[in-house]
């Protein structure tokens, strides 16, 4: 195992970015802040963490694959996500449409389903715990204050550690501890984050331990069909029903939430009327004028995949904006190596690769891409963006590919000119 940075970190743990020998394998590192190594009780949270999340396998869970200890340090190995948690996710969307959310939202309920099927609830589901990749799939993490089916004793010994108060709410509508159906209704608060933009309960996020401490009531969250610019009527009703303070009245299984789910984004699969145009009058030998209605010709429309490797989240978000509007796939690493290993994964149709600032290690991550996309028989497509000073780079680039050069400073507007170049979305009329 190898370490290589500091990624994020919390109260209770860093988390740092490493390789996973052998094999080379991408993986964060969670590792046990010194100051909790001599409590008893922190130790077993940790490990149960571990323990709780080996149990699970899922894509919209983040895997963790080994924990132990070394020199008195406790760390487990987990899944790596290239991307951000949901609430930061959040700050810089805003909310999501109703399409854009439910992939998000099926999958994180397929999730829970999962560890909830292994005798795991959560126990702390908020925006923090949920990991958003670079690709837009939602996985859950962190299941620290998880509960394993008829033991409390890590959840007892974590009381006042959680955000998200599940006690406060069992205690109000009368459920047991551990009870999965705490998990959906704060699972439907999640959801109406998405929606709205909005967290139902600002306090649960209050740094002030007081706020903390006050009973505030769970009834008083205002629906969220009441919101301005609320989803359709049927997603509002599910959402508010996972939410339902009265338990006869809320889901009773996830699996209720995943068919109601999927069976609303059925209805927005539905194809739209192809729109017709009317033909001039035209005269027809054999008879009278006809009218000819036939649909608009518009040139076919190709879904390509684009990989941006960036590493300023400003300029990462400018590119998904404009690039996820034209229709591209937009898929975003900030860490060049990140980029050639998605790269070999699931090779894109083109690739925009920002290249000031990164060193030798950026730059023979380039090449790796090119060497892989030769190996498949193919010329490389992509977007290079060089620095002023940067001349030498430029110089050592490949030359049988399809490369287009920016210097800087540019334009969003040469590297959409660029791309559609490259990889144009309409295809060409026969």
């Amino acid at each position: 195992m190898k370490v290589l940075f500091h990624i994020a970190e919390g109260t209770f743990a860093r988390v740092y970015r490493g390789r996973r020998q052998p094999g080379n394998q991408s993986v964060a590192i969670k590792v046990l802040r010194q100051r909790f190594t001599a409590d008893p009780a922190s130790i077993q949270r940790f490990n149960q963490e571990a323990e709780s999340g080996m149990r699970l396998a899922h894509p919209n869970i983040v895997r963790i694959y080994d924990h132990g200890e070394e020199d008195r340090l406790y760390y487990m190995v987990m899944e790596f996500v290239e991307g951000s948690n949901l609430r930061d996710f959040l700050k810089i969307r805003g909310k999501l449409l109703p399409n854009e959310a439910m992939p998000m939202m099926i999958g994180l309920c397929q999730g829970l389903a999962h560890a909830l099927e292994k005798g795991v609830t959560h126990r702390d589901l908020k925006g923090t715990n949920i990991l958003v990749s670079s690709t837009g799939q939602a996985k859950l993490v962190d299941f620290g204050l998880a509960t394993l089916r008829g033991d409390d004793k890590v959840a007892a010994a974590a009381h006042g550690q959680r955000t998200v108060d599940y006690s406060a709410l069992e205690r109000t509508c009368g459920s047991p501890k551990g009870d999965p159906r705490s998990d959906i209704y704060f699972l439907g608060c999640v959801f109406y984050h998405m929606l709205t933009g909005k967290v139902p309960m600002p306090e649960a996020e209050s740094k002030d331990p007081l706020a903390k401490m006050l009973k505030r009531s769970f009834g008083a969250i205002k629906p969220l069909s009441d919101h301005a610019n609320a989803p359709p009527e049927e997603l509002c009703a599910i959402v508010e029903r996972m939410m339902k303070i009265d338990l006869k009245a809320r889901y009773q299984r996830i699996e209720e939430v995943i068919s109601d789910l999927e069976a609303y984004q059925s209805t927005l699969a539905a194809p739209a009327p192809r729109p017709l145009r009317r033909r001039p009058l035209v005269p027809d030998e054999a008879g009278p004028e006809s009218i000819d209605l036939t649909p608009f010709e518009v040139p076919a429309m190709r879904s390509l995949n684009v990989l941006f490797v960036e590493n300023q989240p400003e300029v990462q978000e400018v590119f998904r904006k404009t690039f996820s509007k034209m229709g591209y796939r937009v898929i975003l690493v900030r860490d060049a190596e990140r980029g050639a290993e998605r790269y070999k994964e699931q090779p894109p149709d083109a690739v925009v690769f920002d290249a000031d600032g990164l060193g030798e290690e950026g730059f023979q991550a380039f090449i790796d891409m090119h060497d892989m996309a030769h190996e498949d028989g193919h010329e490389l497509a992509a977007v290079v963006i060089v620095g002023p000073r940067q001349r030498s780079l430029v110089e050592r680039l490949p030359t049988d590919d399809r490369l287009i050069v920016l210097t800087k400073p540019i334009k969003i507007k040469d590297v959409q000119d660029a791309l559609a170049q490259l990889a144009p979305l309409t295809v060409p009329p026969q």
